[in-house]
Formats: structure tokens, sequence, C-alpha cells
């Protein structure tokens, strides 16, 4: 009996130890931007393109960028910021590409490859680590929120 009460709660560490950590997570735009900052519900109004296709003050469409496979980036956005599952994004693209031909998020296999497509499309909009997030980074994108 007294193992058994030893052990309940050394396994207890032990399975806290390894529970998933909450990503930092930098919702980033194109220099060009005029939006300097955004609040969680403008975030996810945007990057699912609900009010509006373009971007105010350049006039570019919005273009959400996104990762390819699941990621605890893609996990803290899609929870913290769209408050969906990953299913339920996909079924909100998929039902937007039918109804009215619009075109998907583009997807990406890393933070590097998602700041790259930011920096260089105006319309752009993403999230990365904020650990990605180095000098020469932030010299090519805006950070417009941080979700931690």
């Amino acid at each position: 009996m007294k193992k058994i009460l030893i052990l309940i709660p050394l396994l207890f560490l032990m399975l806290t130890a390894f529970a998933p950590a909450s990503t930092d997570i930098a919702i980033i735009v194109n220099k060009e931007n005029t939006v300097d900052e955004l609040s969680l519900g403008e975030a996810k109004l945007y990057w699912l393109r609900k009010i509006k296709k373009r971007w105010p003050g350049i006039n570019k469409n919005i273009k959400p960028a996104d990762r390819k496979t699941q990621c605890s980036e893609q996990d803290t956005f899609y929870g913290s910021v769209l408050g969906m599952s990953a299913g339920d994004v996909e079924t909100y693209f998929t039902q937007k590409q039918y109804e009215n031909a619009e075109k998907p998020q583009d997807k990406f296999p890393s933070d590097a490859s998602i700041i790259d497509f930011v920096a260089s499309e105006p319309g752009a909009i993403g999230f990365v680590n904020l650990a990605s997030l180095t000098d020469a980074a932030k010299s090519k994108v805006k950070v417009v929120l941080i979700v931690k």
C-alpha cells in the first residue's frame, strides 16, 4: 500500500513534466501593410477574410499563411485566435472555396518559409513562433499581435 501511495504522486509528476507547453506566437504582416496592431478578434477576422478581402490602406488581397502540418504554433493560433479546431479550419476554407471560389490559405513547412512569404507578399498575414523572430526576421515583417 505504501508503494502505491508513493508511486501515484511520482507518476503524476512525470506526466505533468511532459505536458505540452503553450507556444508564444507572433501574428505578422508585410512591412508595407498600414496596420500596426490587431486585437485577437481582428486577427481572426482578417486571417479568415470574414469582413474584408483586401487590406485597408494598401488595397492588397488578404493572403493567410498557415503551416502544412500540425504543430504547436498552429495549435495555439487555431485555439487562442480562431477558436477553431484544425478540422473546423479546413472545413471553413473548403466551404469558402466551394461557395465563392476563394483560394484557401497558403501552407508552408516552417516558420522561416512563412516569414519569407509574408515579407514578399504585401497582403500576407501569418503566425510564427515568437522565438523564430530574430532581428533579421523582424527586419522583413511587422509584428501586429503577440499571443501568449
